[in-house]
């Protein structure tokens, strides 16, 4: 009896410690790029990448266009082919960068792109990642992986 609660206590802690066990969070790789609207960057856009298997991918563009992806809170992406949406509504980047990510893909998914009551800034096409056309290979090579984004009416 006493060796089953010795090893049950060792397999315990090497879980917790992320030896011996798989772990459900995927390898990341740099990701980032830049966004355009009508030959101009676009500043506090909602970029989404969703590599099928993976959690959801968030950035959001600055000043000057450009974003750095996350996943979970994680610098990076998940290697393999997204698909990526972009979203721009008059709500400000503070609010949408607060959403749960899993609110965010949710709200993506069913095409609703916008806040209610609120317009989005450029076409709602993009927002969907799974209509919008627009795509990314994430490479190993995290050097490979910026990607330009150049969106038009």
């Amino acid at each position: 009896m006493q060796r089953i609660g010795v090893w049950v206590i060792l397999a315990a802690v090497a879980t917790m410690s992320g030896c011996g066990g798989s772990s459900d969070a995927p390898e990341l790789v740099a990701a980032t790029g830049t966004v355009t609207y009508n030959d101009k960057p676009i500043s506090g856009a909602n970029v989404t990448f969703v590599v099928q298997g993976s959690p959801l991918s968030i950035g959001i563009t600055n000043a000057e266009g450009k974003f750095s992806m996350t996943t979970g809170g994680r610098p990076g992406a998940p290697r393999g082919d997204a698909k990526v949406g972009i979203a721009k509504t008059a709500a400000a980047a503070e609010d949408r960068g607060a959403m749960a990510p899993e609110d965010m893909r949710k709200m993506q998914m069913e095409s609703k792109n916008v806040t209610p009551g609120v317009e989005s800034e450029i076409p709602a096409k993009y927002g969907n990642p799974e209509t919008s056309k627009l795509v990314a290979t994430l490479d190993a090579d995290g050097s490979k992986n910026d990607f330009v984004f150049i969106l038009v009416d």
